[in-house]
């Protein structure tokens, strides 16, 4: 009994050894391989926050209130000039002596901008130029303006009144009035908050006006020159409206200082008046209104907007002497303390990246 008892116990506590052994070993190897995906996982996950950290913030952002972005811009600025003395000749229809003036259209120019504009709060910079250049003329004969009687073209001296220069007895003319206006503005710009732009800087501006007359009577000539620099200070407010359209409004103000050089001449006189002002002041303000276009990428963008200019104390050339009765005695308004004016609109695009 004790034999057939040890014959079948033996083998089957063999048996059930082996199977604790086997049970152990693969209890073993589970771990194991849970602790090498564990590694593994450890990595993958350090590796996606390195990956992350190194990710550069403008190409994680999704609006440029967080980027910084350079920018390149054009703007077709469609403007009628405006001045506070716009007389082309004087004409003297019994009993009224009437100031016939240029009658200037809109006029085509171009305004060219190139900057950086930063993250919020950063400093970025940028640089405009405009240029307006054209002319206007005027007709006059017995049919037109000198319906009545003849006209005059004269330049009168504020220091003396008997010093004129210019054209009497006119009967037929042709009137030429021609603006060339350069300005440049340098600046540095920032973005003070989401909808609120800020910059200021440095302008420079050369304003050449000439005035020429080719009448029956003889030749006229007027010509007035404006170099000035100085501060410029600008805001900008945006908001949006529908979609990928804001709406803007925005003004410049510049304070400009430097020197006037008027001359007038005709042929009916040997004199020449030349007055020269070395250090004179000037000041101009700037407006505009209107609506701006963003592409769904962000890279190009479309504007229109309505503006207005004032130049204060830039001077004309045209003919200054006034006449407030039918008499042969005349006043004369400062050449030099004239004021100039633009109103119209622009529209224009870029791109930024």
């Amino acid at each position: 009994m004790d034999r057939k008892f040890w014959a079948i116990m033996l083998p089957t506590f063999l048996l059930a050894v082996a199977g604790i052994a086997q049970a152990e070993e693969v209890s073993l190897t589970s771990y194991d391989d849970l602790l090498v995906r564990m590694e593994n996982l450890e990595q993958q996950v350090n590796a996606q926050s390195t990956q992350m950290v190194n990710v550069p913030s403008c190409e994680a952002c999704e609006c440029d209130d967080e980027c910084g972005h350079y920018y390149a811009a054009y703007e077709l600025v469609l403007v009628t000039p405006y001045q506070s003395n716009n007389t082309a000749i004087l004409a003297f229809n019994d009993p009224v002596i009437e100031h016939v003036g240029f009658d200037w259209g809109m006029k085509p120019s171009s305004r060219v901008e190139l900057g950086y504009l930063g993250a919020k709060g950063a400093m970025g910079w940028r640089a405009r130029y405009w240029q307006f250049d054209q002319s206007t003329s005027l007709d006059v004969d017995s049919s037109v303006a000198l319906t009545q009687d003849e006209g005059s073209i004269i330049w009168a001296s504020i220091n003396d009144a008997d010093t004129i220069i210019g054209l009497v007895d006119v009967d037929t003319a042709v009137m030429t009035h021609r603006i060339d206006l350069n300005v440049l503005d340098l600046e540095l710009q920032t973005q003070a908050t989401k909808n609120f732009l800020v910059s200021g800087g440095f302008r420079y501006a050369e304003i050449d006006q000439s005035y020429l007359a080719v009448a029956d009577a003889g030749i006229a000539m007027g010509d007035i020159k404006f170099r000035g620099y100085g501060p410029t200070l600008a805001g900008e407010f945006s908001r949006p409206m529908i979609g990928r359209w804001d709406v803007f409004a925005n003004g410049r103000g510049s304070m400009l200082f430097g020197q006037q050089q008027f001359r007038a001449s005709s042929d009916a006189a040997s004199e020449i008046m030349d007055i020269e002002n070395t250090g004179t002041l000037s000041g101009a303000m700037e407006m505009q209104m209107g609506v701006k276009w963003t592409s769904r990428n962000e890279r190009f963008f479309f504007k229109s907007a309505l503006e207005a200019q004032y130049w204060a104390n830039v001077g004309s050339p045209n003919p200054s002497a006034m006449f407030s009765t039918d008499s042969d005695e005349a006043t004369s308004d400062d050449v030099l303390n004239e004021n100039l004016g633009f109103l119209g609109f622009t529209i224009g695009g870029g791109i930024q990246y």
